[in-house]
């Protein structure tokens, strides 16, 4: 990866970031779509798992499950099966423990 593409990377995610801190939803899907259509950019899953969890908050459980699902391609989780990490963060009660991750290994 060259430096420029790695500082367009960079910039866009953490825009993404700060845009998500401040609970501006949509400018976070436009930064974070850019990162997925830069050429030769690295982990896509944490870019879909960003999306998951922001699409979570905005409340739209649906493409917040297909993100994830796109997340877990990554490591070769079957797409049809509903992952722990699915129920995860998509539920409305505040966790006391971490997800189980196992399956991903």
């Amino acid at each position: 990866m060259t430096k420029q593409k790695t500082d367009e990377t960079t910039l866009q995610f953490v825009t993404a970031f700060l845009k998500s801190q401040k609970g501006k939803y949509e400018d976070t899907q436009i930064h974070l779509d850019k990162v997925l259509g830069l050429p030769n950019h690295q982990n896509d899953e944490l870019v879909w798992f960003f999306k998951a969890c922001m699409f979570q908050k905005m409340g739209k459980t649906n493409l917040s499950h297909d993100c994830l699902k796109m997340a877990l391609m990554s490591f070769d989780y079957p797409a049809d099966i509903t992952p722990p990490t699915i129920e995860f963060i998509s539920s409305n009660v505040i966790q006391h423990s971490a997800p189980k991750l196992d399956y991903v290994i």
